[in-house]
Parts: structure tokens; sequence; C-alpha cells
């Protein structure tokens, strides 16, 4: 799946690959572990290129880029 941020598509920065698989990671403190908090924590967004691999996080949710080639 293709994503964006504002008017800009997202491009893995190791191949220049645009298509990706979205999953969401906790961002774990060790103060809310240690008191068994971590449902406290927030979630980052990760974004994993589907041809190389290359994970990129974002604290706010990439937009699904529905514009067409044309577009961009």
């Amino acid at each position: 799946m293709r994503f964006r941020t504002g008017n800009h598509s997202i491009v893995c920065p190791c191949c220049q690959n645009d298509s990706f698989d979205k999953d969401y990671r906790q961002l774990n403190t060790k103060a809310a572990t240690l008191f068994n908090f971590d449902w406290a924590n927030k979630d980052a967004v990760i974004l994993t290129c589907q041809r190389c691999t290359y994970i990129s996080w974002f604290m706010r949710e990439p937009e699904i880029d529905r514009r067409t080639d044309s577009e961009n």
C-alpha cells in the first residue's frame, strides 16, 4: 500500500520503493514497565518496505495515498 504525509508521498530511503505494510508498535519507557503501566505508553506507526524490509517510524499516522502516478 502507498502512503503520504501531507502532500509528500512516502518512499523507502534505502531502495526508493513506495509500497509498505503498516503496523503499530508500543514505545515502552522504563518507568512505565517498572510499575506495570506499559498500557499507558504511546504507540507509533511503522511502515515496513515491501521490497527491502526497511522500517520507518511515525508518531502520527500517515494517510493512504490514493493519488494516481500522474497526480504525484
